[in-house]
């Protein structure tokens, strides 16, 4: 039973919907092998001996139970491993195990036509794409492509090079070049008033110091040069007229003393090496971090900046030989020599003019304002670029339009439930199908971050890093709006649609109206909003007074000079009615407040109570303001809700027990099921052994022997018993077995919230006791009682089997 059970309600309710898209129609009814095709459905299996069924929560992957041969299941996903059932559930594909289908094309595409209707890339059909300007000159975007290897999550920014007021800049974790720190605190610090971030991604590769692997310039200044290859490495940059550039520059860098005996300087801000001359700055650390074999000229009083084609002179503060670790002090260079570099800084002397000289090798990076290292040129002068390395990762990317605009592009990974990652092969086609005539890699896995200014002006990481975690790196670059935002551009109104009903006067319609700076960020409005409408008129209390007949129209709001607009729809009728409570079950006397949804085209309509009229049968009642009130009479019979033309009608009952019995377990018994976590064996049966009230009870049999974790036995209603009115417990006879467990049951109140509620913490009785679990009070009612029986241990040292048994579940109103 519970196999044909769980097996429907898996092939019904919880895979239907599982995979949506956003903003597609209703597709058409399409039936293939005799059952209905649902929307995201690839295929279906057939189990052809048993096997597993697992569920994956919290990235871990836990056994729900043995699916039968004959059972069949929609399959909404597949990662070249486990087909997805939806709702998290996945079969693994064992060959001889189950047998996989797919349907016709045709009939694909009619269910889901927006795979077939939309863009196809180089990785796969684009099954979703949403994209938000965030101010003119910057576009975000984010797709979900059906690849080959399943779902695959893209985001991405678009920069306009030549809009007004923005920038793209590199950022140093904590400022520093020794040390890592995550993409969305770089942001932060970056983000302050003119300089608003917009949207942040990941840096350069870095090594376990935390140091970038190659050149890197802020602000027109070097803060480290490379230590790739030249054939291996490649490089972003922004030049002083605001060009981007890749390719892999580096830069020629020699000293001189007082004009004479040029000295070759090997890195800026590097690990010294033997017989290297290093300039380090304050952005490498507090101080060198050398050791005491070598000598550090200090330069102070620094004129010019550290970029290719130019020129910084300082003089000779101090000159320390043998010592090493010379801290890095504001407006100080240090130059640290080993070996035959040490020997040259010692000519040095107390006073002396050095002259430092840069030069690009390649002249269109001299000046170069931004700049940020990578690894591989995906795209290069147009052409996509072929790598023999393997490996599906999360990937980031950067890459130049032939309008020389920029765009960067973040692939998430190592998650197939959520994006599986790709190739870098795959990667170079993504960059030229998204335009890129040249294109490169920044770090990737678990370094792969987007971030992006909110709505509410915080920054925010809107993928989902590998790591579950936004992982620290050693830069990152930034996409920066360099104006001022404090400015309202428009009004929005929420809800931005609204359905009401004719002819009534709404003292509120629940509306809310912010004002948005260009950034999207809420500021408050310095002028009063005047409300209008072709739709209705507002009074000067702010009232609203529905046109009398059905039209389609618009509310505005203006404050100032600014407005913004919604869309209101009149109508004079409903084709739903939904109320609440389902059943009235109420005492002699009492009151029961009704809540009443009307809809029109799937909308819910914005009524007053007034315009519904109640009949109440039998006398029984009356329904005043929303709530029926009960008379002395007691009986049944029915209240009818009338709005316009349409009807609802629920049943009513007034005068109720102090108990109502749920189930005896007698001839006409519920179908009550197995369930349970971590046991060796359970099962549940009707018995006529031990009844305590006609001839059967429930028999719960159980073995929790050698099981670790937390073991239990469920008894579970299959379709679930709705309480009526509403009762303050439940109560049943249980025959124990004295083996000290613990007797709960679960409930379902109306907001689908899920609650424990405790008939004994410890079963320690032999023999029928009558025991009682007490409903919450702030459960939303109606209230379902799925499980009349969890019976569990967490003591692993009290795992043990046994049977107990329950009789006459029932409802307690008093």
């Amino acid at each position: 039973m519970f196999g044909k059970w769980l097996a429907s309600l898996f092939f019904g309710a919880l895979l239907v919907g599982v995979l949506s898209t956003p903003n597609v129609q209703a597709a058409t009814t399409v039936y293939w092998e005799g059952a209905r095709l649902v929307k995201g459905q690839i295929g279906k299996i057939e189990v052809l001996k048993p096997i597993n069924l697992w569920e994956k929560a919290n990235g871990k992957w836990q056994f729900v139970r043995v699916l039968k041969p004959k059972e069949q299941y929609r399959v909404y996903s597949y990662d070249g491993k486990q087909y997805g059932l939806g709702g998290n559930l996945y079969v693994t594909n064992m060959k001889g195990y189950v047998l996989y289908k797919t349907p016709p094309q045709e009939k694909l595409k009619l269910v889901n036509p927006e795979w077939y209707s939309v863009k196809r890339l180089s990785l796969g059909h684009v099954m979703s794409e949403s994209s938000v300007v965030m101010v003119p000159g910057v576009e975000k975007s984010e797709l979900e492509i059906a690849s080959a290897r399943g779902k695959q999550h893209v985001y991405k920014f678009e920069i306009e090079t030549g809009a007004n007021n923005i920038g793209i800049e590199t950022a140093l974790s904590n400022e520093q070049v020794l040390g890592i720190e995550t993409v969305l605190q770089q942001a932060n610090r970056a983000d302050f008033d003119g300089h608003f971030v917009l949207g942040a991604v990941n840096g350069d590769y870095f090594k376990d110091n935390g140091s970038p692997t190659d050149l890197m310039v802020h602000n027109g200044e070097i803060i480290t040069t490379n230590t790739t290859p030249i054939n291996e490495r490649v490089i972003f940059g922004m030049d002083a007229n605001g060009k981007p550039l890749i390719g892999n520059p580096d830069v020629a860098m020699e000293m001189t003393i007082n004009g004479t005996n040029s000295h070759m300087i090997h890195s800026i801000n590097k690990r010294r090496d033997a017989n290297h001359l290093v300039l380090y700055t304050p952005y490498f650390s507090t101080s060198t971090q050398t050791n005491s074999l070598g000598t550090e000229v200090v330069l102070t009083n620094i004129q010019g900046k550290l970029n290719g084609n130019g020129i910084v002179t300082g003089t000779v503060k101090e000159v320390i030989v043998g010592v090493g670790n010379e801290p890095l002090l504001p407006g100080e260079i240090v130059l640290s020599g080993h070996g035959e570099a040490s020997s040259y800084l010692q000519q040095a002397k107390v006073g002396d003019t050095v002259q430092i000289s840069f030069q690009y090798d390649q002249p269109g990076w001299n000046g170069v304002q931004e700049a940020i290292g990578g690894r591989y040129y995906l795209v290069k002068h147009g052409i996509v670029q072929s790598f023999a390395i393997a490996g599906v990762h999360p990937r980031t990317a950067i890459g130049i339009d032939q309008n020389g605009n920029v765009f960067t592009v973040v692939v998430d990974g190592r998650n197939p439930d959520h994006s599986n990652g790709v190739t870098l092969n795959e990667l170079a086609k993504l960059m030229k199908d998204f335009g890129a005539v040249e294109a490169m890699t920044l770090d990737g896995g678990g370094s792969s971050t987007f971030v992006v200014r909110q709505k509410d002006g915080t920054l925010a990481v809107e993928n989902k890093p590998s790591d579950g975690f936004a992982r620290p790196v050693a830069n990152a670059l930034l996409v920066v709006y360099k104006g001022q935002a404090n400015e309202v551009k428009q009004l929005v109104i929420t809800p931005q649609e609204i359905t009401v009903w004719a002819g009534g006067t709404y003292r509120t319609l629940g509306l809310s109206v912010k004002g948005l700076t260009l950034l999207g960020t809420t500021v408050p409005l310095q002028q009063p909003v005047t409300w209008t409408s072709n739709a209705g008129t507002f009074l000067k209390d702010g009232s609203f007074v529905v046109a009398k007949r059905p039209v389609e129209g618009t509310i505005t709001a203006s404050s100032g000079n600014i407005s913004g607009s919604m869309k209101v729809h009149v109508v004079t009728d409903a084709d739903q009615l939904v109320v609440q409570p389902k059943e009235i079950y109420v005492r002699e006397n009492s009151q029961q407040p009704l809540t009443i949804q009307a809809f029109y085209k799937g909308k819910e309509i914005v009524v007053n109570e007034s315009a519904f009229s109640y009949t109440v049968s039998n006398g029984l009642g009356k329904v005043e303001n929303g709530v029926f009130q009960a008379g002395s009479k007691k009986g049944t019979g029915t209240l009818m809700v009338r709005l316009g033309s349409k009807t609802a009608t629920i049943p009513v009952t007034v005068g109720i027990p102090e108990t109502v019995l749920l189930d005896d377990f007698e001839k006409n018994s519920l179908s009550w099921l197995t369930s349970g976590a971590n046991y060796t064996f359970a099962n549940v049966l009707l018995t006529n052994e031990v009844a305590k009230n006609g001839k059967q009870a429930l028999q719960i049999d159980y073995d929790f022997s050698d099981k670790t974790g937390v073991s239990g036995v469920y008894v579970v209603a299959q379709t679930g018993i709705t309480l009526k009115g509403h009762p303050t417990k439940i109560g049943m006879w249980v025959y124990g077995d004295a083996q000290g467990h613990w007797l709960r049951a679960q409930i379902k109140d109306g907001s689908r919230k899920r609650y424990w509620i405790d008939f004994a913490k410890n079963v320690d009785w032999t023999g029928r006791k009558y025991v009682t679990a007490d409903i919450p009070a702030d459960v939303q009612w109606p209230v379902t009682l799925e499980m009349p029986v969890r019976y569990m241990e967490v003591n692993e040292i009290n795992k043990n089997a046994g049977t107990i048994y329950i009789d006459d579940i029932q409802a307690i109103y008093n």
